[in-house]
């Protein structure tokens, strides 16, 4: 469950007007300008009715490196581990103590991850236009220009810069949201902490059908 929010996952203002333009030039500032990010994050699902589902929450951390490195990490309630060095991908689920590696034949696809981790074009990828101000947060909401993609729109919220909020739909009317803290940008890293090792024992699946 948690797996799929990946490989699926992207103001304060004194009018309206105002308000929609923040969280677009939020998003190019945060994208232009951050090359790499730590931070922590947790995650609430609830169904097309409204009703959380308790087995799909979790929390833990993430980091990424541009272009296309990432790692995002459940430690609870499950540790479950998905990191890619920009050429493969490796889900870790240690409750089934199984590996799936898909290689990544061209840049981080299509995704709500590829918003935030991937490279700054991605107006080729995605609709993006701005929300009203929410909470005292810059929004901005995202629809996949490619029909087949898996979920129907993401919409992000910003303050100075930083993402701190995340709101997935898929297209059966699923909403996955993505609460982020601790938000470091531009921190010392090397393509080398995103090489997942696999661990002895475990199960390794090769999924061929690429990315």
């Amino acid at each position: 469950m948690k797996k799929r929010v990946l490989a699926v996952f992207c103001s304060l203002a004194l009018t309206a007007a105002s308000a929609c333009a923040a969280g677009l030039d939020e998003l190019t500032v945060f994208l232009k300008n951050t090359t790499s990010a730590t931070g922590e994050f947790s995650q609430t699902v609830k169904d097309a009715q409204g009703r959380e589902d308790a087995q799909a929450a979790g929390q833990g951390r993430f980091a990424f490196l541009r272009p296309g490195c990432f790692s995002w990490h459940y430690a609870a309630p499950f540790e479950e581990r998905m990191v890619s060095d920009g050429k493969t991908l490796w889900l870790y689920d240690t409750e089934l103590a199984q590996v799936t590696v898909k290689k990544l034949t061209a840049a981080l696809p299509a995704s709500p991850a590829s918003l935030l981790f991937g490279q700054n074009d991605f107006t080729k990828d995605f609709n993006v236009k701005n929300l009203p101000s929410k909470d005292d947060l810059a929004w901005v909401i995202a629809t996949p220009k490619d029909s087949a993609s898996a979920f129907a729109e993401v919409r992000i919220a910003f303050d100075k810069n930083l993402p701190r909020e995340m709101t997935l739909k898929d297209n059966f009317g699923q909403e996955t949201r993505l609460v982020f803290k601790n938000v470091q940008t531009n921190v010392k890293s090397n393509k080398n902490q995103f090489t997942f090792k696999i661990p002895a024992g475990v199960d390794v699946l090769e999924d061929k059908s690429g990315l």
